[in-house]
């Protein structure tokens, strides 16, 4: 098993999970030289966590060589190779609205980081079809390990570490970056192509999640400064719940509520 991004979050929870070893680092902007080492390596399962610069602050058009170009990259590695490939994405590909959204639903971004997460999904499944493309939402870290960037700026916005504020209207389905590293892995050995949802069951709102993310860290939750998207100013997504019971029934696995 190969595994992109493994010095990442989400990348090495998936990595550790299936006892994957080090890699020398390649940029998966340079297809040649990823290719490169898809054919020394010859994996027979690829799963595609690198997402965005190691600086998470670049300028949105610095996202698309990484995040989409890159992604495309990938899959023409692993295609090459004959590999299993899961790509994984994010529900920011959603506008979106009351209703929960199931593998069914077309991508309808509304910011930039969605529009390039969608076009990854597009070039992953325009050069292999038979990939499986994973939605999924707000990783935390399950209450174990090192805390997800979600929930440092949880923990700096309420001891005033950070400015700002955390949206009462952008709702989310937030899980444990373990659970989703073992439904990835799970995912990758069966033969599922196309899209599929894993998210937590629990549609929580940032600011929900920020209080719980205080308590649980010795703070009041009067300390979680709170706002609205409309308040902002900001282009986002609000309420994107995903519907993950199809995961539940191929898997057999349902992640923890936060």
């Amino acid at each position: 098993m190969l595994v992109t991004g493994a010095s990442g979050y989400l990348g090495g929870a998936v990595a550790a999970l299936a006892g994957a070893v080090p890699a020398p680092r390649v940029d998966i902007r340079d297809l040649a030289a990823l290719s490169a080492l898809f054919a020394v390596v010859r994996p027979t399962t690829v799963i595609h966590t690198a997402t965005t610069l190691g600086n998470k602050g670049g300028a949105p058009q610095d996202l698309w060589p990484v995040v989409a170009a890159g992604a495309a990259n990938v899959a023409v590695a692993a295609r090459s190779v004959g590999a299993r490939l899961v790509h994984v994405s994010s529900d920011a590909v959603f506008a979106g609205r009351d209703a929960p959204y199931t593998e069914a639903d077309a991508p309808s971004p509304v910011f930039d980081y969605g529009a390039v997460k969608a076009a990854a999904e597009e070039a992953v499944a325009a050069v292999d079809p038979d990939a499986a493309v994973v939605r999924t939402s707000l990783i935390v870290s399950g209450g174990r390990g090192e805390l997800s960037r979600h929930e440092r700026t949880c923990l700096d916005l309420a001891t005033g570490a950070a400015h700002g504020a955390l949206f009462t209207d952008e709702i989310r389905c937030p899980i444990a970056v373990d659970d989703l590293a073992a439904a990835v892995v799970a995912l990758a050995a069966t033969g599922h192509a196309g899209v599929l949802n894993i998210a937590g069951p629990e549609a929580l709102s940032r600011h929900e999640l920020g209080v719980r993310v205080a308590t649980r860290h010795g703070l009041a939750a009067t300390a979680v400064p709170a706002s609205t998207i409309a308040a902002s100013g900001l282009t986002r997504p609000g309420r994107v719940v995903l519907d993950s019971s199809a995961a539940a029934g191929l898997l057999g696995l349902v992640p923890r509520p936060v």
